[in-house]
């Protein structure tokens, strides 16, 4: 039977079947799931879900009698209040910041040490990425807006580690966006640290080939997610939803991707996931066949070909868990200065908070970089965003003016 519930009476264990509000006015791409755990209800809430209907057969009802209703809402307390004193310590941004450097270092030498050894033809255990992978996930957790831009500048010649540790830490931030339980988001951030690790198989020239590959080369680069598997398959015991992401993340919406040529739902939630983050790194990163895309150019790319080559809710999703303007994005402000983004409000991704660093219409540095939150109508005197910029295009160093 189907009884539509207030938020409040939503209990572990019931069965949803609708949540009464716009796909676009949340971003809980599962239309039908059993409730896990009261943290899985309180995302709902932080959602702005207010009611519910369930599916009685297939979950819990509700509490037959008074007492039992009584005895649920204390455990529903009770729980809450394990939540909240479970949940980590906060910092400030920069401490985060400095946090998240060191743990890159970190996590891109276990990566590197793994990548040596598949090249080798040695072991290779995947499980010594879990403590790196348990740090990651609790730095995005205590502020998003450090670990995931960091990862994001890499060294040309580190392209290969630096892009698995990139990516699993963009993925870490969308499960965690999308209210996944912190095991699943494990598994991915796993499976996306690995995923092209059977690129150690490939010739490394062909791999980083700065012109377009033939017909023969790109059949040889496509081979690396079947390598990889079997080096997994043969040295670590991965999760089916880990071994999906390095199955899949090069599959597409539409059907045109490899090496299966799925499409729609028969790609996995975690491949559709993958996919995204693994496009979303690539483009906005330097290569030596092309120079970096901004942050907001590659969305509006992604976004355009959400239904097409990419799942179009999950893009949307993707949007919301980074922002319009990416933390790191170089923009141009109404005033003519140039800003980068230093921090996003969730509630408004279109006014961040910013650092002014340049006058793009006398081409010269301000004397002292100003911190303006666009978010405040006093005070600021430089106006809303007009568009993204390339660092590229007026000549600045990226790395030189990413938050510190």
């Amino acid at each position: 039977m189907i009884r539509k519930l207030s938020i409040d009476q939503l209990l572990p264990g019931m069965y949803v079947v609708d949540l009464h509000k716009r796909w676009l006015d949340h971003s809980i791409w599962i239309k039908r799931f059993k409730v896990r755990d009261e943290a899985h209800i309180w995302k709902l809430k932080e959602q702005g879900i207010t009611e519910i209907s369930i599916d009685t057969q297939k979950g819990i009802d509700l509490p037959p009698s008074p007492i039992a209703r009584i005895n649920a809402v204390e455990q529903r307390f009770k729980s809450l209040a394990e939540i909240k004193a479970a949940m980590p310590h906060t910092v400030s941004l920069g401490e985060e910041r400095r946090r998240a450097f060191r743990l890159l270092t970190e996590a891109s030498g276990t990566v590197t040490g793994l990548m040596l050894a598949a090249k080798a033809g040695l072991s290779v255990d995947a499980a010594q990425l879990e403590p790196v992978v348990g740090k990651m996930m609790e730095s995005v957790i205590r502020n998003p807006d450090a670990l995931v831009p960091l990862a994001r500048l890499k060294r040309q010649e580190a392209y290969a580690t630096e892009h698995a540790v990139a990516t699993a830490a963009l993925i870490i931030a969308f499960g965690r966006h999308q209210g996944m339980s912190e095991p699943e988001i494990e598994k991915l951030a796993l499976g996306t640290m690995v995923k092209d690790i059977g690129n150690s198989a490939l010739d490394a020239r062909l791999v980083s080939k700065p012109g377009m590959l033939s017909k023969a080369e790109y059949s040889i680069v496509q081979s690396h997610v079947e390598e990889g598997l079997a080096v997994l398959e043969a040295t670590s015991r991965l999760s089916e939803m880990s071994v999906a992401v390095v199955l899949e993340h090069h599959e597409r919406y539409n059907g045109c991707g490899y090496p299966y040529r799925m499409a729609g739902d028969e790609i996995s939630v975690a491949g559709r996931m993958a996919a995204i983050v693994d496009t979303y790194d690539a483009m906005t990163s330097e290569r030596p066949y092309r120079a970096a895309m901004s942050p907001s150019h590659a969305l509006r790319q992604l976004y355009d070909e959400g239904g097409t080559q990419y799942d179009p809710a999950l893009v949307a999703a993707f949007v919301k868990t980074v922002g319009i303007y990416p933390v790191g994005t170089l923009v141009l402000l109404e005033s003519g200065h140039l800003a980068v983004v230093e921090q996003l409000h969730p509630e408004n991704m279109l006014t961040p908070l910013v650092r002014v660093i340049y006058h793009a219409g006398r081409k010269q540095y301000v004397t002292v970089p100003v911190e303006v939150d666009l978010a405040r109508k006093i005070g600021n005197h430089y106006g809303q965003i007009v568009r993204a910029e390339n660092y590229e295009t007026w000549g600045i160093s990226p790395l030189r003016w990413q938050p510190a």
